[in-house]
């Protein structure tokens, strides 16, 4: 029994041991090298005799107490944990089984648990470069035009018209508009008149 959990028939043999037991109050009476303690029963039942050691008997008649007292409800308690994990057993089975993530679905995840910081960022972004290969790819290839136009606008000194031009390509790629797309691309901002037109020269008289 202990390697193994109780069966149900153990449990309940249990129980009724610790039912059948004797019940009463245990009396300690002083005796020579051994003391002798005294269970008294119900009527009818008679007394029961222990001789041991101070020490020993304390401990025996407080285990035998404890043992009718207490088996009852532990047996009780570990009938019903069984119950409980049978039954959530049960319910288990009977959830249907979730599909496993796909790898870029841990990717996904993976690389939102990430927390970039400014000095990660640089890092990150270093690589990626704008140079002649990238500008010559972007006359041709929407996607490398729209990544370079991703770098400009995102330049500190970038100037309006950049964010403005990456706004209208992003959007025209979107909605799959390949012509507003290259004429996005190609918008040029309007150039700012210099200072106050002069005052045409007063005719003499």
């Amino acid at each position: 029994m202990a390697q193994r959990p109780p069966t149900s028939a153990e449990l309940e043999e249990l129980a009724a041991q610790a039912d059948a037991a004797p019940a009463g109050s245990w009396r300690k009476q002083e005796g020579d090298g051994l003391e002798h303690f005294t269970l008294r029963g119900s009527a009818g039942t008679g007394d029961l005799h222990l001789y041991a050691p101070a020490e020993a008997g304390a401990a025996i008649t407080r285990l035998l107490d404890a043992a009718r007292a207490d088996m009852p409800r532990l047996v009780a308690e570990v009938q019903r944990l069984r119950i409980e994990v049978e039954t959530l057993h049960a319910e288990k089975d009977r959830r249907p089984e979730k599909p496993a993530p796909s790898a870029a679905a841990k990717n996904r995840a993976s690389m939102d648990d990430i927390e970039i910081d400014d000095a990660s960022a640089l890092a990150l972004a270093a690589p990626f470069h704008v140079g002649p290969k990238e500008m010559k790819a972007a006359a041709t290839d929407p996607l490398a035009a729209l990544s370079v136009q991703v770098a400009r606008a995102l330049l500190p000194d970038a100037k309006e018209i950049e964010r403005a031009r990456l706004i209208a390509m992003a959007f025209a790629a979107s909605r799959g508009q390949i012509d507003d797309f290259w004429a996005a691309r190609k918008m040029r901002g309007g150039a700012k008149k210099k200072g106050k037109e002069k005052a045409a020269p007063k005719k003499s008289k």
